[in-house]
């Protein structure tokens, strides 16, 4: 009769504790995490404790909620076992606990409320397998709903490791690689959110857990637009219109970016480029491709040195972006390790370590394969991650005593996102030192993995993949914004060059593929301004210019009227081809004012020609609205001063003669007075 009862309870317990998966929190709007679990490995006489929350995330009440402890009696040997229990489904965590004071009475639960739950249970009473392994184990929660009904179904559920290993003869190589970027939407939205986010949330305890992590067991990624966005929030007068940051929360601001700053410092620090590019659209469609990279490098070294920073070049492509021409462009540009997914490189084991080499046309190119689990029911917290790492370490251990050529390590990639709480850091720092970890580990870092001489990848690497990038147009255009901001920087005296490669940069983000219809308002935006900058620069002249004669001189004017001062000259041409037209040098104009250059021409024997101007650049390049007129010259000119000359000569011998002639007649009129007299006499 013990016999048959011992039979039964164990198949109840199995039956109630392989849950379908129809019988998920959407039913019913509960929520549950652990957040608290000891030992961190398992032993034969240790008592697992296990706590955390559940919220009744829902508009309706639960009632009489409990919290049962869920796992299997033997354990996973390997990650392959792990991932595939995931994928078939969530009924790997095992065997629900239900004995008497195992599991915990929660009570009742009002929408919007959550309660604190804590299940102890000794070793001793699972009748576990024993060591060899990893053991799924986790919470899973029953409650009544507000309709009476109550199933065997759990509601909700947690899902966490731990390990039961012996120690190893050498500790794994653990870590943890913090990276640091954007994580919310682009185009400045959120900006008080995320100076809260800095202060005292989630960016705040982000950095801090990261600052905990040991030194030699800690890998920094850092996007160096992220710095800029939050140095952003500290200078009000750079703030958009509406957006208001209190100087105290500016004040949390810059004491944020200090810390990181001095934590960069003191990490192994990879960079990757400025906001992220969209690699696989700038693979894809390489028109504009080695334009747009020049511009991303400028701004990434440029913002590295307004922070003072510095830091091995890495690249990040997205989860499912990554293809082996876009790898091959990667090592095109240099030798930087680059971060990918799993899907990237689908035939990668956990043997051949985090950390492996690929070869490409290009020379090899260090890959850091983040190789999570697939995702498993519960949010993650301080402890999961924590219990992720030595399940990592406890999975490379059995790997390596049974494969002498094993490279298998618990190098752990975190989600930029994600929020440790207030002090996640000291729990995840324990399980990358080797006195946290009771000897499994050992800490290391990325840089360190990479300079281990990695066993080289000879798997598959997708040719294509289905991920929606930027697209050509897109590219198009801000290649135009490119060379339209060249053209500003040429002509502005003190053009912010850094700020136009900082601008292009951000709009080739990848944060731009869910929206972008937004993206194409930016560049337009952008582009509207600088061309509106531009055009008020223009060239001043008639219509019709008449020269004198052949050879001549006539003024062209150029007006300043932007803010700055500006560099420009002429580009002078003829519609006729054989009449030559020097260029004007450029030369410095002041904001507002206006300069008048005279412009020599040798029409020869040519009595017209249409002239077009247009301002140019040092180098050469011209922009704007070009100036057209037309050059005629009045080959008469001669003809002119010979017949006035002629003329001239005329009026004078007119002149002389009548001159003459008057003194020939006061000559004779004396002679003729005296016959008269004499006749009369």
């Amino acid at each position: 009769m013990r016999a048959w009862l011992t039979a039964f309870v164990v198949a109840l317990s199995v039956l109630v504790g392989a849950p379908t998966p129809a019988a998920t929190a959407s039913d019913g709007s509960l929520s549950v995490q652990i957040d608290g679990l000891t030992p961190s490995r398992l032993s034969a006489d240790a008592t697992i404790r296990m706590s955390g929350i559940i919220r009744n995330t829902g508009s309706t009440p639960w009632k009489a909620v409990q919290a049962y402890l869920v796992i299997p009696r033997g354990p996973f040997e390997s990650r392959a076992q792990i991932e595939t229990a995931i994928e078939d489904g969530q009924s790997y965590t095992g065997e629900r606990v239900v004995d008497a004071g195992t599991f915990a009475e929660v009570g009742d639960l009002a929408p919007g409320a959550f309660r604190r739950f804590q299940v102890t249970v000794p070793v001793s009473r699972l009748g576990l397998a024993g060591a060899g392994g990893v053991y799924p184990v986790g919470v899973q929660i029953l409650a009544t709903d507000d309709e009476g009904q109550r199933s065997n179904d759990a509601v909700a559920r947690a899902t966490t490791f731990l390990p039961w290993v012996s120690d190893p003869d050498t500790a794994i190589p653990a870590g943890v690689v913090w990276p640091f970027t954007p994580t919310w939407g682009p185009g400045g939205r959120d900006l008080e959110k995320i100076a809260v986010s800095a202060e005292s949330g989630q960016l705040r305890r982000y950095l801090d857990a990261a600052a905990a992590t040991p030194r030699e067991g800690r890998t920094i990624m850092l996007d160096p637009s992220l710095l800029d966005q939050l140095r952003l929030l500290t200078d009000p007068d750079r703030l958009p219109e509406g957006v208001r940051v209190p100087e105290a929360r500016a004040d949390a601001v810059t004491t944020w970016l200090a810390d990181l700053r001095r934590l960069a410092l003191d990490s192994t620090t990879w960079v990757v480029s400025y906001a992220r590019p969209d690699e696989l659209a700038l693979n894809r469609y390489p028109e504009n491709a080695e334009e747009l990279w020049e511009r991303v490098d400028d701004a990434t070294s440029q913002a590295l040195a307004d922070h003072a920073l510095t830091g091995a070049r890495a690249s990040w492509p997205t989860i499912a972006g990554t293809t082996l021409s876009m790898l091959e462009d990667i090592r095109g540009r240099g030798e930087g390790p680059t971060l990918v997914s799993r899907q990237s490189v689908p035939d990668w084991e956990p043997r051949l370590g985090s950390v492996v080499s690929l070869d490409t046309v290009n020379g090899p190119l260090p890959l850091l394969v983040n190789g999570a689990l697939p995702d498993i029911p519960g949010a993650e917290t301080a402890v999961t991650l924590r219990q992720r790492i030595l399940t990592d370490a406890a999975l490379a251990a059995l790997s390596r005593d049974g494969d002498s050529g094993s490279r298998a390590d618990a190098l752990t990639v975190v989600d930029p996102s994600w929020d440790p709480g207030a002090d996640g850091g000291e729990v995840v720092a324990r399980a990358v030192t080797t006195r946290g970890s009771g000897g499994l580990t050992r800490p290391t870092t990325a840089t360190a993995l990479v300079r281990s001489a990695p066993l080289t990848y000879t798997g598959d690497v997708p040719e294509q993949v289905d991920t929606t990038s930027l697209s050509a147009t897109d590219l198009d255009r801000i290649a135009t914004l490119s060379r339209t901001l060249d053209r500003l920087d040429e002509v502005v005296v003190d053009a912010d060059r850094a700020a136009h490669h900082r601008a292009v940069a951000g709009l080739l983000s990848v944060r731009w593929r869910p929206d972008t219809a937004m993206l194409d308002r930016a560049v337009a935006n952008e582009l509207a301004s600088v061309e509106s900058v531009l055009g008020d620069i223009a060239i001043d002249s008639p219509s019709t210019i008449t020269l004198s004669s052949s050879r001549g001189g006539f003024p062209l004017t150029i007006s300043n009227d932007t803010k700055e001062p500006v560099r420009v000259g002429l580009d002078l041409a003829a519609d006729n081809p054989s009449l030559e037209l020097d260029d004007i040098a450029p030369v410095e104009i002041d904001a507002g004012e206006r300069h008048t250059f005279t412009v020599e021409v040798d029409l020869e024997e040519q009595t017209s020609s249409t002239v077009t101007a247009r301002l140019a650049t040092e180098s050469g390049a011209t922009f704007g609205e070009p100036a057209v007129f037309n050059i005629r010259s009045s080959n008469v000119g001669l003809i002119v001063w010979v017949t006035m000359g002629a003329a001239g000569l005329l009026v004078v011998l007119t002149w002389a003669r009548r001159f003459r002639t008057r003194r020939r007649r006061r000559g004779r009129a004396p002679v003729a007075d005296a016959r008269f007299e004499d006749h009369d006499e």
